[in-house]
């Protein structure tokens, strides 16, 4: 009696595991990827403090911040903490913290996630600031040539441009005389006007960069002065006023009807009208006679 007692509960309790695995959610492969960025701007002055934030799902309770300084990734920070976003502090960065970072979090359940994309902090002031200028003026119309020239005696063989202290681009440098130059934009457009600044770095060292530049404030006054017309874009004839009458020259008024001898006539010189049944030639030769 107590074996089918027990094969019984042994066969109910089975059933409402399959049961209840069958209405339990599936755990995820791998937790979603978190984002990585930097709380106020990715490029950091020598001596100042930064934050990084990583960001999450609710289900996170190990943080992890790992950094590439051009050696390979090694772990900078590790935090045991619940929640959804975790930040990690750099109190006064050095050259030393230059470099490409990323985070990613674990669950006890799930594991780890996805690593972040890569975050680039970069450390400026570390060395002398280029020059900056606009050629031919800092003033131009839409659609104008302009050239901002990065300058320096320093051997940087690169430049970046930043706009506002994003960076838009950057250039190898090339040598003139004794100073290392770069050139930017070939024309400008309204969304040009800005203020900018240029660094200069090595490129085997990437992330640690000069003293920014003077700002350089460039104006995009408007369109650019028409050009000679072509061919194909003449101007539409203007239209001549009628000359005015001469001496002896008649005026023709077709209001009256389309026969002459219902048409009203004038002339510079006075003279009677025609009379009916009188041409056009013989009120000209009666005019003529006056």
């Amino acid at each position: 009696m107590v074996l089918p007692c027990l094969f019984i509960c042994c066969l109910i309790w089975c059933l409402a595991s399959v049961l209840c695995c069958g209405c339990s959610p599936s755990l995820p492969d791998r937790l979603p990827r978190p984002s990585l960025r930097a709380e106020s701007d990715s490029l950091v002055p020598q001596g100042r403090a930064v934050i990084l934030r990583c960001r999450g799902s609710w289900e996170a309770e190990d943080w992890w911040l790992e950094k590439n300084g051009g050696s390979g990734w090694l772990p900078i920070k590790t935090v045991r903490k619940t929640g959804n976003e975790i930040e990690f502090s750099l109190p006064s960065v050095t050259s030393n913290d230059a470099g490409t970072y990323r985070c990613l979090y674990r669950h006890s359940s799930y594991g780890w996630s996805e690593l972040s994309d890569p975050l680039e902090l970069v450390v400026t002031d570390l060395s002398a600031p280029p020059s900056l200028a606009a050629l031919p003026s800092s003033e131009v119309a839409e659609g104008q040539n302009v050239t901002l020239q990065c300058r320096s005696e320093l051997n940087y063989d690169m430049f970046a441009l930043c706009k506002y202290g994003e960076e838009i681009s950057r250039r190898r440098t090339w040598s003139h005389g004794r100073m290392y130059q770069a050139d930017f934009f070939p024309a400008v457009t309204p969304t040009h006007n800005s203020t900018y600044r240029c660094f200069g770095f090595h490129s085997s060292f990437p992330n640690e960069w000069s003293s920014p530049s003077a700002p350089l404030v460039l104006q995009v006054l408007g369109e650019a002065a028409p050009g000679p017309l072509s061919s194909s874009q003449s101007p539409p004839p203007t239209a001549l006023p009628d000359p005015p009458p001469r001496l002896g020259q008649l005026r023709v008024s077709t209001a009256l009807g389309s026969s002459p001898a219902h048409r009203g006539w004038s002339c510079c010189c006075p003279g009677p009208p025609p009379s009916p049944g009188q041409g056009v030639e013989g009120h000209q030769e009666a005019q003529l006679s006056h």
